[in-house]
């Protein structure tokens, strides 16, 4: 299936918003962005704009003034004009100069404004992204939701450049031509430009439709080139392990026709309107210039008169020329970030409300120390009370679990691959919601208590151990200021990581690489270990924690760990089941239900599920 002709699974889900509406949320999201010093920069702005439109509108007036002076002097049409030539020039010229430097300025005003609202709304747009459930990014591509964010805030800043520098001095300046034009007694000129600025309009208002769905095709288009190439370089190792480059390059390759082609069709588009628009143009100033020769030669108008208007006509023929560029990138800009309206438009996790506009995002930062201590005071009780899940599409992977995990205790989770092991962990982080049934902490379901503090009673260390392209220091601290060093370095000597950290040239500032490739397999699970360890939790979630170590470094290391998890709780999720064996109690996970619970010299006396997969495990022995 060819992907670029695919919808975005959200537009899929629901029609987009109307134009209207649209615009409106995006005006109001930049507005709510807009800091206090954002927006007296924008005024700033928007008062040199008006400025410069005006100046530009007088200036062919100060030029008919100096025209009529010099062409005719001591005429009828000079009599209340300044006597001096000079005075004139130096209007003219003021006018002209003055225009460009507010021009300028307006631009150094605006160009502010745009990187506050900018990085106001990258803070918005991350702090959502990373608010939103674990179940939107695992049915996200990586690559177009980063491009997603970079477009939709490049598509903000457009619109307000647009604005300033197109839209609004556009405005200005034809009613201030029409107002002057209207004192030159030529009703017939009025009305030409009148009738060029309505059929202008026209013209953009029948092509605005086609062009936004254009430039929404190229939106996705290009948010599925980044995600190919994003897919691609993140998977680097395994093509070149596989001999994939020609795979990967026809991948991109098809990515990048499908971006191409739909450039080529916005710009068809733009190039039909700008001819529509060049055709209505030269029938206006034809006839214009024919009116003001006409008018001239009647003497019913001044030679700086019949400059004057045909100045007027070239410049309103300009500003109407900008206004179609603007249109077609107004909504060039407007399909960029209609994406991230609707990943906005998605609920964060437990409805927690956003932060205020440009402020830090602190509804997921780990407690204060105090508070982090009373959560770990004591271990809690653990229940699952009829607990139901399935992932979507799929047969349920737990099916009325019933768990009680008492203070303090080893709980080890076995069982096949797809039993459900790990969905255990997930739901009791929340990182996905039970369909049925309860999770309760201490008696108190976990869906009532605030995430940051859920969580921080939790030391996870997953099979999958992906690490931050950041140093060994910051991964074990996870970028935590509050650990010091002697923290970090006694996790690493529980982690059994010490010796490898100090044998680097830069020690705990070892740089890991991207998803920490630049360890192996069994240092990046080390590393995940200290990780967990540092925080201290009252809860440790195993889940495959050893699966890349050899034997006698995971004997070593689960010995460790024991000793660090003394009286916490422990949930051992384990494939190999020499790592769960010394667990107070064992519990057996079959198609989502329990098969069997006991210790281990109990679960293979009764020789059922345990003791079958007991058997089957390399080097399978006495308990």
């Amino acid at each position: 299936m060819d992907r670029m002709t695919a919808r975005s699974e959200d537009a899929a889900r629901k029609p987009p918003d109307s134009w209207s509406r649209t615009v409106r949320r995006i005006l109001g999201l930049m507005l709510e962005a807009a800091s206090s010093d954002a927006r007296r920069q924008l005024g700033l702005a928007l008062l040199l704009v008006i400025s410069g439109a005006l100046l530009a509108a007088l200036t062919p007036l100060a030029l008919k003034w100096l025209v009529d002076t010099v062409g005719a002097p001591g005429s009828p049409a000079s009599e209340n004009l300044p006597p001096s030539p000079a005075i004139l020039v130096a209007c003219y010229v003021a006018a002209v100069c003055g225009s460009r430097v507010l021009t300028e300025l307006r631009g150094l005003a605006a160009s502010a404004a745009e990187q506050k609202i900018g990085a106001s709304l990258n803070r918005r747009f991350f702090g959502h992204l990373l608010a939103l459930p674990l179940a939107f990014h695992l049915e996200r591509r990586t690559g177009a939701v980063i491009h997603g964010l970079y477009q939709a805030t490049a598509g903000c800043q457009l619109i307000i450049s647009t604005i300033l520098a197109t839209v609004v001095p556009v405005v200005v300046e034809t009613v201030a031509v029409i107002a002057i034009m209207v004192r030159l007694d030529q009703p017939l000129l009025v009305a030409i430009l009148a009738t060029t600025a309505i059929a202008c309009l026209a013209a953009f208002g029948i092509a605005g439709p086609p062009y936004r769905r254009r430039a929404r095709d190229l939106s996705g288009a290009t948010m599925d080139l980044h995600a190919v190439l994003n897919d691609n370089l993140v998977n680097i190792e395994t093509i070149k392990s596989f001999g994939a480059e020609t795979v990967a390059l026809a991948r991109f390759a098809s990515a990048t026709a499908g971006v191409e082609c739909r450039w080529r069709a916005l710009h068809r588009q733009r190039a039909m309107t700008g001819l529509a628009i060049a055709a209505i143009l030269a029938v206006s100033v034809t006839a214009s210039l024919l009116i003001s020769v006409r008018a001239v030669a009647e003497g019913a108008l001044t030679l700086g008169g019949f400059v004057m208007a045909t100045v007027y006509m070239l410049q309103v023929v300009r500003p109407l020329e900008m206004v179609g560029s603007a249109l077609r990138d107004l909504s060039q800009a407007m399909e960029f970030v209609r994406p991230q309206l609707d990943v906005l438009d998605r609920p964060a996790e437990a409805s927690l409300p956003m932060p205020a506009p440009g402020k830090p995002d602190t509804r997921h930062e780990t407690p204060k120390a105090g508070n982090a201590a009373a959560a770990r005071a004591r271990p809690p009780e653990i229940r699952f009370d009829q607990v139901r899940f399935a992932y979507a599409g799929s047969p349920p992977a737990l099916d009325g679990v019933d768990l009680h995990i008492p203070p303090g205790r080893s709980i080890g989770i076995v069982g096949a691959s797809g039993s459900g092991k790990s969905t255990l962990a997930r739901l009791l982080l929340r990182l996905y919601h039970a369909q049925a049934g309860t999770i309760s902490l201490d008696g108190s379901p976990i869906d009532a208590m605030p995430l940051s503090q859920l969580r921080a009673r939790f030391g996870v260390v997953s099979q999958d151990t992906v690490l931050f392209n950041d140093t060994i220091a910051f991964n074990i601290a996870m970028g935590d200021p509050r650990l010091s060093m002697t923290r970090i370095e006694a996790a690493a000597r529980l982690a059994q990581l010490h010796d490898f950290i100090v044998s680097t040239p830069g020690g705990y500032g070892t740089l890991v690489g991207e998803r920490g490739l630049k360890l192996s397999g069994g240092e990046r699970q080390r590393l995940a270990i200290a990780r967990a360890v540092i925080r201290q939790p009252s809860i440790f979630i195993f889940d495959e924690a050893t699966s890349m170590l050899d034997g006698e470094t995971e004997a070593s290391l689960l010995s460790s760990l024991r000793a660090a998890s003394a009286g916490c709780t422990t949930i051992t999720i384990a494939h190999r089941l020499s790592t769960a064996r010394h667990a107070d109690e064992i519990v057996v996970l079959s198609n989502g239900r329990i098969a069997e619970r006991g210790s281990h010299a109990e679960l293979l006396d009764s020789g059922g599920e345990y003791a079958r997969l007991w058997q089957m495990q390399p080097g399978a022995g006495a308990p």
